[in-house]
Parts: structure tokens; sequence; C-alpha cells
């Protein structure tokens, strides 16, 4: 009878405490067991990638400074990481998630969240609340992005933020308000990186390949085949201003979009359609607009997504009459 081997060996008790040492940025230490168990076991995994990263890394935390400052340091720095990483044979996606979000929490501990309101973004304008989001440190992260959005209203990036935070926390009807919001302003500016709603994901990626668009079309398209899907609830407008001002806005969209007819003008006016059209209701008390010319024109800027729409109400009418 063979004797049984133990459960670790040496050699797996080296590599792995060094794995664990470059998880936690203790980068000293990892490069030094790594380095040993290259000269211990030079037939054993190949550590040399793993070695330049820690190289990379350090140098890259030399000199760091302090506050805003440092957290905006280490977020360029990851981003650096990434890229360096994949020039790399290194395909180690946990080991690049867990120096991400140990980087993340060091530039967390770098800021003071009692500024949450006074200081929403870092020197060189990336927002706060990503370094708390990347950290997992929702709540901060929520806090931060609001603040925010209170100096840059029209700011896709922090609406795409602060829909990632609140699907984080588990909070998915407010998350896909804040994601159509940040897709009215500007599709092409959301991070799709580090987008958290998997439903969205898959629709983008169906619209490219089942649906033959490109990146960018999907990215415009999608807000109204999201609609249609059920992924978006309805919009409720209630005050008479802001239905006057959509009105004004999707009149303005026609008027451009008849003097040149963009796959991005037509995606945005057909989902501004969607929304005056769930406040039919109120159109009433506007005049200079008419629900029949929406729909007239959501039929001839996409009749299949109309068409669809059209029965998306119809079985939602079902559904509501029950």
């Amino acid at each position: 009878m063979t004797d049984q081997l133990p459960l670790f060996l040496d050699e797996h008790v080296l590599l792995n405490g060094a794995m664990q040492d470059m998880n936690t940025l203790r980068l000293e230490a990892a490069k030094a067991a790594f380095t040993h168990y290259r000269e211990l076991y030079p037939n054993g995994d190949c550590v040399d990638a793993r070695l330049k990263i820690i190289d990379h890394l350090l140098n890259g935390l030399m000199g760091l400074p302090g506050g805003g400052s440092g957290a905006a340091t280490l977020c360029r720095l990851w981003h650096d990481c990434a890229d360096f990483a994949a020039s790399l044979p290194f395909h180690d996606t946990a080991t690049l998630a867990a120096v991400k979000q140990s980087l993340f929490l060091k530039a967390a501990d770098l800021l003071d969240p009692q500024r949450l309101s006074a200081e929403p973004f870092l020197p060189d304008q990336t927002p706060v609340g990503y370094i708390y989001l990347m950290a997992g440190q929702f709540d901060y992260a929520i806090a931060s992005l609001q603040a925010a959005l209170m100096q840059t209203r029209d700011n896709a990036h922090i609406y795409g933020y602060l829909g990632d935070a609140y699907t984080l926390r588990g909070d998915s009807v407010v998350a896909r308000s804040c994601y159509l919001e940040a897709l009215l302003i500007d599709p092409e500016a959301v991070d799709w990186r580090s987008c958290r709603d998997a439903a969205l994901l898959e629709l983008k990626r169906r619209l490219q390949e089942e649906q033959g668009l490109n990146p960018l079309e999907a990215k415009h398209w999608l807000s109204s085949y999201a609609y249609v899907a059920g992924i978006f609830p309805p919009k409720p407008i209630k005050q008479l201003e802001t239905i006057k001002t959509s009105i004004n806005e999707y009149l303005r969209m026609e008027g451009d979009y008849q003097r040149e007819a963009t796959t991005a003008m037509g995606a945005g006016l057909f989902m501004r359609a969607i929304i005056l059209c769930d406040n039919e209701a109120s159109l009433r008390m506007v005049k200079g607009i008419d629900y029949a010319d929406i729909r007239r024109s959501m039929r001839e800027i996409n009749a299949p997504l109309f068409a669809a729409y059209m029965k998306h109400m119809k079985d939602r009418g079902k559904t509501g009459s029950r």
C-alpha cells in the first residue's frame, strides 16, 4: 500500500502564500516568496508574469500621495495594471480581481467619508463614488454619486455608476431608473465595463449578435429594446412643466432627425416617444403634440420594434386589467 500524499505539499503552501500576499498588496513579501519559489521549483508553475505585475505595482505605489490625489493615483494604477497584465501571458482573473479590490480599498481609506457631499470629485475629476463603488462600499458610493449629480445633473457616467451601486446593493428598481437616465443622456458615455445589470448586458449582446447591430448602434437602441423586453418600467411624469420640457425636447429632436436621420437620433427619438406615450393623459394638457403623430413617427423609425412595442403595451394592458 502506497503512502498517502499530504494534503498540502511545501511547494503549494509557498505558492498559495505568495498569491495571497499579492492579492492583498503585501507586495514585497509576495515578490520574495515568488522568487524563492522559482529558485526551489524551476519546473513548477511559471511565476514570471506575476513578478512583472508586482514590480509594476511597486513602481506605481512609490511616493503615493495622501487624500484625493492618492486615491486618483491608485485608480489610474489599477487601469494601467490591467492593461499591463493584458500584454502578458497572464490569465488569472481571480488574482486581478483581488488586486483591484485591494487597490480600491486602499484608495477608499485615503478619503474622508464625512466629506462625501462637499467633495464628490477627485482632483482629476474622477467621481469619488466610483472609488467607493469599486471598493464595495455601496452606501458611501450612492451618497457621493448623488452629491456629484447635484453639480453635474446631465452626467451619464454618474447615473451609470449610480445604477451599478444600487444593483450591487440589491435595489434593482432604482438601479434601472438610473440606467435609463444614463442612456437617455448619452448611451456612449456609460461605462459598460462596470455595469452590473446582467439582463441589460445580455440584451446588449443579443442586439449585436442576433439583431446584427454594431456596438455603437446597440448602445443607442438598448433603452427602447429594454423597455419592450420589460426590463425598464414606464417612466411617469407628474409635473406639467416637466411634460412641457419633455415635449419640447422631443420636437427639437424630431426636427433634427428630419434634417439628418442618423441611427443615434432615431433611437433617441424612439425612446422619448415611448416616454411621452406612457404619459398620454398628460399630453392632452399641452398643445402642439399629437399622440397619433408620435406613434406614426415610431413606426417610420423602426417598424419591427414598434410592432413589438404595441404588443408589449397590449400584453401589459391585459395584465393590468386582471
